[in-house]
């Protein structure tokens, strides 16, 4: 006989049907809202951004970072594409205006779980950094993940958020940077690639002006120039420049390399210029009397509350001397014209500070076919003191009677060209009257060989000019005649021979 189940049971296999459905079923739905999430963050995101309550959270989240009030105008979306008014940071240690702003949010790069940022930008952007303070978080970075919290996004959507920023660059039109008496304006500016975990970014310059705070001398204002271009790289400590090139006054050009760091105040820069018009650091006497264009490399550095040190190797490119006092007596005592103007083949030294004075080392001075001035030089103040060594043809010197075998007879510097001969020279004074110890030397020499040289040495307009401090100005135009014929002459000479050598003697003593 059949059995027949009982009313209001079900079998268990039925049971099993139903509980798997219902696990088939979640199993599914679990899989769409997998496939579904990126959609659904992103379109929380999309309504979210549009929010007056994202763009508190950003200011929240900068003023966080900075340690001051931030402002961001009302961002106003256009599909993808956002922009603001205006946005600002004032802070104990940065000041920042920005107007213009405009980006773009890559939505499908969510998905990949990065925000990505576009074609961003600004029309003017100002960055001061303060001269008091210092970083109040060492945490501070160039842009800052994400905050969700707050935003109304479901729990089980939030590991879709992304944790990672990549913004593809920054271009601004007008660019104002001001540090400690650095300021660069009127400039464009277009930063490089960034994305999370980067502590800097390269940047690029073009254009504008680089005020500095640097005087040099006969500059009545800090010297500022015209930026060609500049690569650098922006970090959250320091501003490195990689290459920059600068221009000037009167065609002059420079390229440079250096350092600022935000939280010192401390900079470096070596400069190499070229083409730089020397009359522009020359006082009035000197511009009369020395020209060219000057090429060198130049060491700076200094701190906040610093000196500032500095160290420049330059030489001069088509430089002229003339009207100088020392070559204005070498014309009349060796009646060599090449001396009125002293074309400078080479004209080379070393400047830096020593205390309160210019140190200036490494002098060299050549005229080819001519002569050649070896040496340095101290200027304090209006005041100076050099040691020289000042070396001359042979036929210079023939005119000079005893310049040869009492004064050109030092030992000339290895380097030299050979065939010189050689005098040590002392100059004392002030730049604008500045003394030489030569002459007086030449004038020694004369009344020496006034004494114990032959008479028929003792001719021509060097010997001349030379004597007349000693013999008086008509004997001293024959000096060879009284010898012979008036032996008194010589007699007297003996007898006030100590006057004649305090005549004759050196204004400064020679080492």
């Amino acid at each position: 006989m059949q059995r027949r189940n009982r009313p209001g049971k079900r079998s268990s296999a039925s049971s099993f049907r139903w509980i798997g459905g219902l696990v088939v079923m979640g199993l599914i739905c679990a899989g769409v809202l997998v496939m579904l999430a990126p959609t659904l963050v992103t379109n929380y995101i999309r309504a979210y951004l549009q929010k007056d309550d994202f763009r508190h959270k950003v200011e929240e989240l900068v003023a966080a970072r900075v340690g001051g009030s931030v402002h961001l105008a009302p961002i106003l979306w256009n599909d993808d594409n956002a922009t603001a008014a205006d946005f600002s940071v004032d802070s104990p240690v940065w000041k920042l205006e920005a107007s213009g702003l405009h980006a773009a949010l890559e939505f499908s790069a969510i998905r990949n779980g990065k925000w990505s940022i576009q074609n961003a930008g600004a029309d003017e952007l100002m960055v001061k950094r303060m001269p008091a303070g210092e970083m109040s978080r060492a945490d501070e970075g160039l842009a800052a993940d994400f905050d969700s919290s707050g935003d109304g996004i479901p729990s089980f959507l939030r590991r879709y958020i992304p944790t990672k920023t990549r913004i593809s660059g920054f271009d601004v039109h007008r660019f104002v940077f001001e540090q400690e008496g650095w300021k660069i304006s009127e400039t464009g500016l277009s930063l490089g690639g960034w994305q999370s975990g980067e502590v800097s970014v390269q940047a690029k310059l073009n254009g504008g002006k680089l005020q500095t705070p640097i005087q040099a001398p006969e500059q009545k204002e800090p010297l500022q120039f015209d930026v060609a271009k500049a690569t650098l790289r922006a970090g959250k400590n320091q501003i490195q420049v990689s290459d920059a090139t600068l221009r000037w006054k009167q065609g002059a050009e420079a390229t440079m390399r250096g350092s600022l760091k935000h939280d010192t105040g401390a900079w470096q820069m070596l400069v190499h210029a070229k083409a730089v018009p020397l009359d522009e650091f020359l006082d009035e006497w000197w511009r009369q009397r020395l020209s060219g264009k000057v090429e060198g490399d130049v060491e700076l550095s200094g701190a906040h509350g610093a000196p500032m040190a500095w160290k420049v190797n330059a030489a001069l490119k088509g430089g002229e001397l003339t009207g100088l006092p020392i070559l204005d007596k070498l014309v009349t005592y060796t009646n060599t014209q090449r001396f009125k103007r002293v074309v400078l083949d080479i004209c080379s030294a070393s400047f830096r500070p020593q205390g309160d004075a210019l140190r200036v080392e490494n002098i060299i001075v050549q005229s080819n076919g001519l002569l050649r001035v070896e040496g340095s030089l101290n200027i304090r103040g209006r005041v100076v003191d050099g040691d020289f060594m000042l070396g001359v043809t042979p036929e210079t010197l023939s005119s000079i009677p005893g310049a040869a075998s009492r004064v050109f007879v030092e030992a000339g510097s290895p380097g030299a060209p050979p065939g010189l001969k050689w005098a040590r020279v002392r100059v004392a004074g002030t730049i604008e009257a500045p003394q030489e110890d030569l002459s007086s030397r030449l004038v020694g020499a004369a009344g020496m060989s006034l004494l114990f040289d032959t008479p028929g040495t003792l001719v021509g307009t060097g010997a001349e000019t030379l004597l007349k401090p000693v013999l008086g100005e008509d004997a001293a135009k024959m000096p060879g005649k009284i010898l012979d014929s008036a032996s008194g002459v010589i007699e007297n000479g003996v007898n006030a021979g100590s006057g004649l050598i305090n005549k004759v003697l050196p204004i400064f003593p020679v080492k």
